[in-house]
């Protein structure tokens, strides 16, 4: 393999090797989001998300495109889903089954699945499965008076 294949390789692995860089592309599987929302999904602060998007945008992990005042992030292309997809199976007890039911996140209202998601939450009998920590904040904050 050329040397200039591998370090362009590993300049996209170096960007990828932030957990939070991580869980923003992983959050951006399928979606397109501003960064106030990807802020409230992981719970980081704007300008945190803002940075860590500049290096995904850098690296051509993820586009953005302009709508009116919003501008909208998005993965750049399918390969990083599926290399992301098995990067997950690979670090997973188990890998993930695609007959296993999806589930919606009470917050953000994004689809995912119970062994995606590492943020949950027993609410009133129920379990709830949260796309970030962001979320899970806000659902424990809207329902403290009440848990």
């Amino acid at each position: 393999m050329k040397a200039s294949v591998l370090h362009i390789t590993a300049r996209y692995f170096k960007s990828l090797g932030h957990a939070k860089r991580l869980e923003i592309i992983t959050i951006l599987q399928g979606h397109s989001l501003t960064v106030n929302q990807i802020a409230q999904m992981t719970g980081l602060r704007q300008a945190t998300v803002s940075q860590h998007l500049m290096i995904l945008k850098k690296n051509d992990l993820v586009l953005s495109t302009k709508n009116g005042k919003e501008i909208y992030y998005t993965l750049s292309s399918r390969p990083y889903i599926e290399l992301l997809t098995l990067i997950n199976n690979l670090t997973r007890s188990k890998p993930v089954e695609d007959t296993e039911p999806t589930v919606i996140d009470p917050i953000c209202h994004m689809h995912l699945t119970p062994s995606t998601s590492d943020h949950t939450m027993e609410y009133d009998g129920v379990r709830h499965y949260f796309c970030g920590k962001g979320c899970l904040k806000e659902f424990s904050a809207l329902h403290k008076g009440v848990l």
